[in-house]
């Protein structure tokens, strides 16, 4: 019985013992279920930190960027429409007249005037080296001098680069705004230009890659004015009316004929011009002879034209001398017409103008008159 006690006693420390070891053993296994579980919460949210990184550039534009290349491609026979808004001349349609490999030379109009301007692509930049309102016309200033430099865009384009140019401020202010157009919305560079003295006016353009500039917006203390793209088409021809004197020698007279001539990028004018002027309407008679050549034609800074032809034309001629006066006046009125001044400078071969029956002085203009014209349009 003695002997029993001692091993009932030694069962119940030995069970004591294993109770206590098996709470030990299972303390770290119900703790280590805890750990690992933070462990893969911690697993899982570090590939989640790396996304968080990348949103947030593309939210605020850290490392986004663009060339000038990408965002103002130059293009031949592209034709833009603007829609305005806050003023009858925000609006306008825009065509390229000339391009090259370094320059483009666009043409606006607003309904109240035509701005040529040029714009130019060196040392990262995009540059507006010409512009001239009033002009409607058409003539290639590719080959000028510049007469301003307006940076529009310059490299780098990143969120808050800026630059300093013709007494404005202009800052990237965004890298991947979105902007509404008529043709659709798209991503685009936002540039913000303040001038110097005006902080309380300010101009934000938009530019998207591959389409140029789809959005202005001007505003200031009491308005706010807006351009928006609403039609872009390619190989596009520009067409427009020109004015066409010719002479009629049985009255003495001259009759105004109106024909639509269809512009290409890169067409020269003067040839289109001058071909036009030879297809002859039914009742009229022809001011240039069939193998007369423009030498030159050009619309000078003293706000003259000068245009000088081939010898045919005075070989060819065969008129007396009212007549020669009347082919004269039809010629000056329809170059004049065309670019729009009172005189043009005639020469032949670069010599003075000179006839059996008129003569014209070293620097004597032909003068532009609308006397006597009869519209046969």
């Amino acid at each position: 019985m003695k002997k029993l006690t001692w091993v009932s006693l030694a069962m119940v420390v030995l069970m004591m013992v294993t109770a206590c070891n098996k709470s030990n053993i299972e303390t770290p296994e119900s703790g280590a279920p805890e750990a690992p579980a933070e462990s893969p919460g911690e697993s899982e949210m570090e590939p989640e930190s790396p996304a968080e990184e990348v949103e947030t550039p593309s939210e605020e534009g850290d490392g986004v960027t663009y060339t000038v290349d990408e965002l103002y491609p130059f293009e031949e026979n592209v034709y833009r429409v603007y829609e305005g808004m806050g003023n009858e001349f925000a609006g306008y349609d825009e065509y390229v007249d000339f391009l090259s490999d370094s320059r483009i030379q666009l043409r606006r109009n607003n309904g109240g005037t035509e701005i040529v301007s040029v714009l130019e692509k060196k040392d990262g930049m995009l540059v507006e080296i010409i512009s001239k309102a009033e002009t409607y016309y058409k003539e290639n200033f590719l080959d000028k001098d510049p007469e301003e430099n307006k940076i529009l865009l310059k490299e780098p384009l990143t969120l808050d680069a800026s630059w300093d140019s013709e007494g404005q401020t202009a800052t990237v202010t965004g890298v991947d705004v979105e902007v509404k157009t008529g043709i659709g919305t798209f991503t685009a560079l936002e540039v913000t230009r303040v001038t110097k003295g005006k902080e309380s006016e300010k101009r934000v353009e938009y530019y998207v890659r591959g389409m140029g500039l789809v959005k202005v917006i001007d505003t200031g203390k009491d308005y706010e004015v807006s351009a928006t793209l609403t039609k872009m088409e390619g190989n596009s021809v520009r067409k427009r009316f020109v004015n066409f004197y010719y002479p009629n020698a049985q009255d003495e007279r001259i009759f105004l004929y109106r024909k639509e001539i269809s512009f290409t990028t890169n067409d020269i004018p003067k040839i289109l011009i001058i071909n036009a002027y030879k297809e002859l309407p039914k009742e009229a008679v022809p001011v240039l002879t069939k193998n007369t050549k423009v030498n030159y034609l050009y619309l000078n800074q003293d706000g003259r034209v000068y245009l000088d032809l081939t010898k045919e034309f005075l070989q060819e001629m065969n008129a007396g001398a009212g007549y020669e006066g009347l082919i004269l006046q039809s010629l000056a009125n329809t170059i004049g017409d065309y670019y729009g001044v009172s005189k043009m400078m005639l020469t032949i071969d670069g010599k003075t103008y000179e006839s059996g029956h008129i003569v014209l002085e070293k620097f004597e203009a032909l003068e532009v008159n609308y006397d006597s014209i009869v519209d046969m349009n």
